[in-house]
């Protein structure tokens, strides 16, 4: 059963999908993020780039609306989300394979310059992406970067998502992987 605090976090994390702000994630959310991210690379609508991202972003909401769309309405609420975050976080080989997934696709959609790191404009590149400000962009960059080196690494980027998905101090970094909680 999720914490207060995991509540929290995923319906955070969820606004963040919600592209629209029509209280369900949907296939018109994933298009607009496939836009914006095209934009962001500057990829031709019929470039094999753009086709892969489809595909990924396409992938994602298929897999999202099979496990989590319950009552088959066409999109996840918050409650279908919450349930299958639920159902996540109680299976170590789930989550260990949806945050693999998540974070393979974070790095290769935002790691611009494929040096292996999220550097502060990328990470703002994926805020922007989802509709979220530059400016809480680069405070949460900064907050989330413990190392103080300027990137986050892959491995740094995995420990955020455990102390996202799975952690319980409510002053932890990782809570802000997708913005303010109150945000």
């Amino acid at each position: 059963m999720l914490t207060e605090l995991q509540q929290q976090k995923l319906t955070r994390y969820f606004r963040v999908y919600d592209i629209d702000d029509d209280g369900r994630i949907g296939p018109a959310d994933f298009e607009r993020v496939i836009e914006n991210v095209r934009l962001l690379h500057g990829l031709n609508a019929e470039s094999p780039a753009h086709q892969r991202l489809r595909e990924g972003y396409a992938s994602r909401w298929d897999h999202m609306r099979t496990v989590a769309d319950k009552d088959a309405d066409g999109g996840v609420d918050v409650e279908e989300w919450l349930t299958y975050w639920d159902s996540v976080l109680a299976d170590d080989a789930q989550f260990d394979a949806e945050v693999a997934v998540l974070e393979s696709r974070f790095f290769e959609i935002f790691d611009i310059d494929e040096d292996g790191f999220i550097g502060p404009d990328e990470f703002c590149n994926f805020f922007s992406c989802y509709g979220m400000s530059a400016a809480m962009a680069r405070q949460i960059f900064m907050d989330l970067d413990a190392d103080g080196d300027g990137a986050v690494s892959h491995q740094e980027l995995m420990e955020m998502a455990r102390e996202f998905y799975r952690g319980d101090n409510p002053n932890a970094p990782g809570n802000l992987l997708f913005g303010p909680l109150g945000g």
